[in-house]
């Protein structure tokens, strides 16, 4: 089993995986990881941005790729993956860029958030797969996790828009009070074109 130092040459990105036919992971790491995610809806709620931004590891990376309409025979493609060649997308963070937009909107400064919007986020279906490499190594305290979501925007008097996708993430335990942390977040939206006016709250 390797441990976290010793995985530098592994992919970063959480894999897509189907949850039907593993084995179950124990009751105490389900619910674990989704008292994690709705604490975390609660702090975007909330307008915590700081709070919610110190959830990400150091080497965190969190990326929005664009939706493209598939012919039924790139149906299985994965569209997530950003291994074999560029990709384009609509957010492509690490945790630098992470904090400089949290503190865009700490600064008052960023009038699409001015006044800020009132969202909502719902996290359903969460899937939770013990983390490994290629070869089937276990890596220990690491996590693949995908789940689905709904987040509803409402801005100024009558601006309102929904979302629904997937996220996967890669979660590390944390010692912390949070239990875990984000270390790699993929977030796939259902929308090929994107109809909101803009893509100013997180997921």
């Amino acid at each position: 089993m390797l441990t976290l130092p010793e995985q530098s040459g592994r992919a970063r990105s959480a894999p897509k995986f189907r949850s039907l036919g593993l084995p179950p992971v124990a009751p105490e790491l389900q619910r674990a990881v989704e008292h994690f995610y709705h604490g975390e809806a609660e702090l975007l709620d909330d307008w915590e941005w700081r709070a919610w931004v110190e959830l990400f590891t150091a080497d965190a990376h969190y990326r929005m790729p664009i939706r493209r309409n598939r012919l039924r025979r790139q149906r299985k493609t994965d569209e997530a993956d950003d291994l074999g060649g560029l990709e384009v997308a609509h957010v492509d963070d690490d945790r630098t860029s992470l904090d400089m937009r949290i503190q865009q909107l700490e600064s008052g400064m960023h009038w699409a958030e001015d006044p800020p919007s009132r969202s909502r986020h719902l996290v359903t279906n969460v899937r939770v797969k013990a983390a490994a490499l290629d070869d089937g190594t276990p890596v220990e305290g690491e996590y693949h996790v995908r789940s689905n979501f709904l987040v509803y925007r409402n801005r100024l008097e009558a601006e309102v828009d929904v979302w629904a996708g997937e996220r996967r993430d890669v979660l590390r335990a944390d010692d912390g009070a949070t239990g875990f942390r984000i270390a790699d977040r993929i977030v796939l939206l259902d929308q090929n074109l994107v109809l909101s006016k803009n893509l100013s709250v997180f997921f």
